[in-house]
C-alpha cells in the first residue's frame, strides 16, 4: 500500500503547484520594476580621501569588496589630477590591509626600472628632472602621475614594487643605451645614425613617438639589430625587441591612418605586449611560491574584463583568469573625475549616464555595479540601440564606478618643466 500511495501523493503534490505556479509567474510579471535611478542611489557609497587615506562607507566598501582579490584593477582617463592621489591611497589601503605588494603601470618597462633606482626612487622632484631629461620615457609625466610613482616606490622596497609593462616609447634613451652597448665600431656608427634620426624627431622637452611611428623605422631597426647580432636574452637583444615591437604597433596606426585595414591590431597586438611583460614579471616571482598581489592602473579601455570596446581581450581580462586559477578574483574599478570648467556628465556618453547618480555628486562615491548586473535589462532599455552593447560592456567589464568630483588637469610643474 505504501509503494501505490506514495506516486498517487507526488501527482497530488505535482496538481497543487501546477495550480500554484501561474499565479506565483503572474504576481511576479505584474509587479512594478524598480526604478535604475533608485537602484543607482541605494547602491551609491559616499567616501573622502587624501594621498594617504581612504575613509567613510565607500572606503568600508571597498576594503570589503577587495579583500579576495589578487588584483584590483583601475580604469582612468590619462593626465587629471585626482586619480593618481585618489590610486594612491587605493595602494596604501591594499597594502596594509590586504598584502598587496606591486602597482602594474601603462609605462614603458625601463622608464619604470629606472624610476626605482636610488636616489630617483620616492622622490617626484627628482622622477621629473629624470623625465625632463628622457622626453618619451615617461608615456604619462604629470607631476600627479609621477608622485603616485614615487609613493609606491616607497611603500614597498625592491625592484618589484612597480611593474612598467608598456610597449616602448623612450626610443631615444633606448638608441642612446645601444651606443654604449656597441660590440664593435660598424655597430656603434649604426646606433649613433640611428640616434640622430630618432632625436631629430623627437625632441621634447614632452612625450612624443614620431619615430617609432615612422614608416622608414621598422627597417632602421632592422638594420641596427644585424649590425648587433646579439645574443638572445641580452640586454642589447631586450632593447632592440622592444622597438622592433613598438614600432611594429605604432606603424599599425599610421597605416590605418593611410586606409589600410590594420588599425585593429593596434589595439590587439599592444593588448599581446601588455600581457607579456606583465607575465615575465609575474612569473619571476610566482616561481618562488609566492601569490603578488597587485594594483594595476592604466587607461580604461585596458581593464575590461571580457572583450574590451575596441574588440580585444585585454590585460585586464588576463587577470581576471589569472586571479580565478589562483582560487581568488580581480576587482575592477572605472574611475572617473568632474571639476567645475574641466569635466561635467555632458562630458561622458550617454549611454553611461543611467549607471550614474541622477545629479552629479558633490564629493566622492562608489558605485556598486556588481548590484546593478541582475537588472541590467531596465539600464539598457533606458540608452539608444545602437549603444546598449556598451553600457553592458561597461557593467559586466566592472565592478564599480568611482566619481571623483573636484578634480582638473593634471600638472607639469616638477622639475621646472612648466
Amino acid at each position: 500500500m505504501t509503494r501505490a500511495f506514495r506516486p498517487m501523493a507526488l501527482l497530488c503534490a505535482f496538481a497543487a503547484l501546477a495550480q500554484w505556479a501561474p499565479a506565483q509567474t503572474t504576481a511576479a510579471q505584474t509587479a512594478t520594476p524598480p526604478d535604475p535611478s533608485t537602484l543607482v542611489s541605494r547602491n551609491s557609497h559616499p567616501f573622502s580621501y587624501t594621498s594617504t587615506t581612504l575613509e567613510g562607507s565607500g572606503a568600508e566598501f571597498l576594503r570589503a569588496q577587495t579583500a579576495r582579490s589578487q588584483f584590483v584593477l583601475l580604469g582612468e582617463e590619462h593626465m587629471d589630477h585626482a586619480i593618481p592621489i585618489f590610486s594612491a591611497a587605493l595602494y596604501r589601503m591594499l597594502h596594509d590591509r590586504h598584502g598587496f605588494r606591486h602597482v602594474v603601470v601603462e609605462q614603458d618597462p625601463v622608464a619604470i626600472d629606472e624610476a626605482l633606482q636610488p636616489p630617483r626612487r620616492g622622490d617626484a622632484e627628482r622622477l621629473a628632472l629624470h623625465a625632463r631629461r628622457n622626453p618619451g620615457l615617461f608615456e604619462f609625466d604629470s607631476d600627479e602621475d609621477l608622485t603616485f610613482l614615487a609613493v609606491a616606490g616607497s611603500i614597498e622596497q625592491g625592484p618589484d614594487a612597480i611593474w612598467g609593462v608598456e610597449q616602448t616609447t623612450g626610443a631615444v634613451r633606448y638608441l642612446e643605451e645601444l651606443v654604449a652597448l656597441a660590440p664593435n665600431d660598424a655597430a656603434r656608427d649604426e646606433a649613433k645614425r640611428t640616434l640622430a634620426a630618432a632625436k631629430a624627431v623627437d625632441t621634447g622637452p614632452t612625450y612624443s613617438v614620431h619615430w617609432l611611428i615612422d614608416a622608414r623605422t621598422p627597417a632602421a631597426v632592422d638594420s641596427l639589430r644585424q649590425a648587433f647580432a646579439a645574443t638572445p636574452g641580452s640586454r642589447a637583444d631586450y632593447l632592440l625587441s622592444n622597438l622592433a615591437k613598438s614600432s611594429e604597433i605604432f606603424g599599425y596606426y599610421r597605416r590605418a591612418e593611410a586606409g589600410e585595414f590594420v588599425g585593429l591590431y593596434n589595439n590587439t597586438v599592444r593588448e599581446e605586449v601588455l600581457k607579456k611583460h606583465f607575465l615575465t614579471r609575474y612569473r619571476a616571482i610566482a616561481k618562488d611560491g609566492k601569490l603578488p598581489k597587485a594594483l594595476f592602473k592604466f587607461g580604461a579601455n585596458h581593464l575590461y574584463r571580457g572583450k574590451n570596446p575596441t574588440q580585444a581581450f585585454p590585460i585586464g581580462n588576463l587577470a581576471h583568469e589569472l586571479a580565478i586559477v589562483n582560487d581568488m578574483d580581480a576587482y575592477g574599478l572605472f574611475v572617473i573625475m568632474l571639476g567645475e570648467g574641466y569635466a561635467s556628465y555632458d562630458d561622458y556618453p550617454a549611454w553611461m549616464r543611467p549607471l550614474l547618480p541622477m545629479n552629479a555628486p558633490q564629493n566622492p562615491v562608489v558605485i556598486d555595479l556588481r548590484a546593478l548586473r541582475p537588472y541590467q535589462r531596465l539600464f539598457r532599455q533606458q540608452v539608444e540601440a545602437a549603444q546598449q552593447w556598451e553600457l553592458q560592456c561597461l557593467l559586466h567589464g566592472y565592478d564599480a564606478i568611482v566619481i571623483l568630483p573636484g578634480s582638473k588637469p593634471a600638472s607639469r610643474k616638477l622639475g621646472g618643466r612648466e
